[in-house]
């Protein structure tokens, strides 16, 4: 009998972990954390409220997810049967991997590509066919120039870790091109913080692809990320196979208070997107005028290009940003957007560095 243990499947050695982003010391007072890109405006209220009211009845299984997808629903203009819930967007890539993926199969990906993309393919035993990003951007006509039969094709829009946004043309034309037994997950987690010039959703393309899956979360705008909510839109029959295989009752109770009730704080998703854009645009600006190199941002963080310690000095004054290296873009860190007097502390460091 053999006393060596358990043996992990054979792809897990090749799978480097994902790194969470770090908070401050817990003993800076004046800590700021700019590095996981939630929400720094806090929860929705209705939210919050919701999953309150909702803590009497967590001796029961939640409604699995019943009134959640419902809502989902109604929000998008689509089928119940069009949506699926996961405990965040997370879990919907890694069921659309554990479901459409297998040794011999092939994941499309950017690279960088957003590292939930990369470890779900890898995990599921997929060859990762990795697409160099041009000018920080997806290039999704080679994506479609190499996809073949059976691939799944990841396109987060707007891409984590450079913030950049696909042309709705673009996009359009990657669908129609792609075999049609492909998968296209399309990640939309961050689009609600795009400029309403560029904004637009795959959901409205869902007729141009029958593999076309879209995920969003209630992580970022609605900031329910300690949550843990998140769902996929697609075809009622590319949705099912996600749906018979993922773990009952994935969607804890409170979420499913929380998001649902979340969906209609307009106001919460105002405030925040407004602030965002503003703190981003303050940011972007300075990096303008300091010449310091970034990358232009769709979302809730910018890429800015390390250069005379300037995340360490952040770290001294207790503001903790994502280094770039556990991203794919070593040489770099991302800075998500804090609040007003965050955003000052951060603008005020690099105009003391490099003004």
């Amino acid at each position: 009998m053999s006393d060596e243990g358990p043996r992990p499947v054979p792809q897990l050695g090749s799978i480097a972990p994902y790194v969470m982003g770090k908070p401050p010391k817990a003993d800076e007072p004046r800590g700021a954390k700019l590095s996981s890109n939630e929400n720094p405006f806090g929860p929705s209220p209705l939210g919050i409220a919701a999953a309150v009211a909702a803590l009497p009845g967590v001796n029961r299984y939640p409604d699995d997810p019943g009134v959640l997808r419902q809502r989902i629903a109604a929000h998008h203009g689509v089928g119940p049967e069009s949506v699926v819930t996961g405990a965040g967007s997370d879990e919907i890539i890694h069921l659309v991997c554990s479901v459409y993926l297998e040794p011999g199969r092939r994941m499309v990906v950017a690279d960088p590509p957003y590292g939930i993309h990369r470890i779900a393919g890898q995990l599921s035993g997929a060859t990762l066919v990795r697409i160099p990003v041009v000018d920080w951007t997806h290039d999704l006509a080679s994506m479609a120039a190499v996809a073949r039969p059976g691939d799944v094709i990841a396109v987060t829009n707007p891409h984590n870790p450079t913030g950049t946004a696909v042309r709705p043309d673009e996009l359009r034309a990657l669908l129609a091109t792609v075999p049609r037994d492909c998968v296209v997950l399309v990640d939309e987690a961050y689009h609600e913080y795009m400029d309403d010039d560029v904004r637009a959703t795959a959901i409205g393309m869902l007729d141009l692809h029958p593999g076309l899956i879209v995920s969003r979360t209630f992580s970022k705008v609605y900031g329910l990320a300690g949550l843990r909510a998140g769902y996929g839109i697609g075809r009622p029959e590319t949705l099912e196979p996600l749906d018979r295989v993922r773990a009952p009752a994935n969607v804890n109770a409170l979420a499913l208070a929380a998001a649902s009730a979340a969906l209609d704080d307009r106001a919460h998703v105002e405030r925040s997107v407004a602030l965002t854009r503003e703190g981003r645009a303050r940011l972007v600006d300075a990096c303008v005028r300091l010449g310091l190199e970034h990358v232009p941002s769709q979302a809730n963080f910018v890429l800015v290009r390390d250069r005379d310690g300037w995340p360490e000095a952040l770290g001294r004054d207790g503001i903790a940003v994502r280094p770039g290296a556990n991203l794919g873009v070593p040489g770099w860190h991302r800075v998500s957007i804090g609040t007003p007097a965050e955003m000052d502390r951060v603008i005020a460091i690099l105009e003391l560095l490099f003004g």
